[in-house]
């Protein structure tokens, strides 16, 4: 009995957890996420082919036992994403959500939450997260007091199923074996995946996600034109001054600082393209189209980039 997770599908579940728990965050206002599982049965075996991150929970700082709801507009989500699965031959095959900072294992809402699903079908998973557990690789002890339990090469997470729907909410459970693709070791996906949580941490706000992609564009594209005057007006300097045999080393050397700025700002938006992929799905629909019209300042502002260098050299 194990659960098959594709390399994508375990990004998901990091991305959409560490987008509202990470350092940039105050650790008081972490929030939990939450999100479902689309895949099928194989026997005993469960392959999962996507995780949806659905929903997150609301920082209420009165509540006395912190808590998460769906709304109306969560639960017409899990209904578009169930039956789009189904179209293909497929269906929920469980929920995920994170405990960011806190131990991995199931809370009497969590059993609840996932008796939902294991009462409909008994191969049903509940996958707990925690991202500190991924980047520190540790453990908090069972009791308190105790040193906290140092692991090796652990993905951050365990995957629980239930020992017996019949007692309900009194139901205890187990883990369940998993094995993840896409990498070639636990120790080469451990250290792939802290690197991806820094890219999470660093291109992933939790709020206005636009509106930080808008600036960061805006930013890069003044760095450019800046680089081009400044390189200007530092060969018009030399020519003023007599030096034109300096003009073709120095204006090799800002093209090339010219197009590493380039390049480095390519590979940041590679990794935006790529985080709003775990955008919840309510979102996904109206922030999508947004981010790639911002994106898409930058490419049209860099397509005519040889030209421009080549406009530079000619006039010098």
């Amino acid at each position: 009995m194990t659960i098959i997770i594709p390399k994508k599908v375990y990004l998901a579940v990091v991305a959409a957890a560490v987008r509202f728990a990470n350092a940039r965050i105050p650790k008081d206002d972490w929030l939990e996420v939450s999100g479902i599982f689309i895949g099928m049965n194989e026997g005993n075996d469960v392959l999962i082919t996507e995780a949806y991150p659905i929903m997150h929970q609301e920082l209420d700082r009165d509540a006395v036992i912190d808590q998460y709801k769906w709304s109306d507009e969560d639960y017409v989500a899990f209904s578009i994403i169930d039956d789009k699965a189904f179209t293909r031959g497929e269906f929920t095959v469980g929920w995920w959500h994170s405990h960011p900072g806190f131990k991995v294992m199931m809370s009497h809402i969590d059993i609840q939450t996932t008796l939902s699903y294991q009462q409909n079908n008994p191969l049903a998973i509940s996958l707990v997260f925690n991202p500190i557990r991924l980047a520190r690789q540790i453990e908090l002890a069972d009791k308190k007091g105790d040193p906290d339990i140092q692991l090796k090469n652990d993905p951050g997470f365990k995957i629980f199923r239930l020992d017996d729907v019949g007692s309900g909410v009194e139901a205890s459970y187990h883990t369940v074996d998993y094995k993840i693709e896409g990498y070639e070791s636990m120790e080469q996906l451990v250290q792939l995946t802290q690197k991806f949580i820094v890219d999470v941490t660093n291109f992933f706000p939790k709020d206005n996600v636009p509106k930080t992609y808008e600036k960061f564009i805006d930013d890069r594209i003044t760095k450019l034109n800046s680089l081009f005057l400044g390189t200007e007006e530092y060969l018009t300097s030399l020519t003023h001054r007599g030096e034109m045999a300096r003009i073709p080393e120095v204006l090799e050397n800002q093209s090339q600082e010219i197009r590493k700025f380039v390049a480095e700002t390519d590979e940041k938006i590679e990794k935006m393209k790529e985080l709003v992929n775990y955008l919840e799905y309510k979102e996904k629909e109206i922030l999508a189209p947004q981010i790639e019209a911002i994106l898409q300042k930058w490419e049209q502002q860099t397509a005519g980039l040889d030209k421009r260098l080549k406009q530079l050299k000619k006039k010098f």
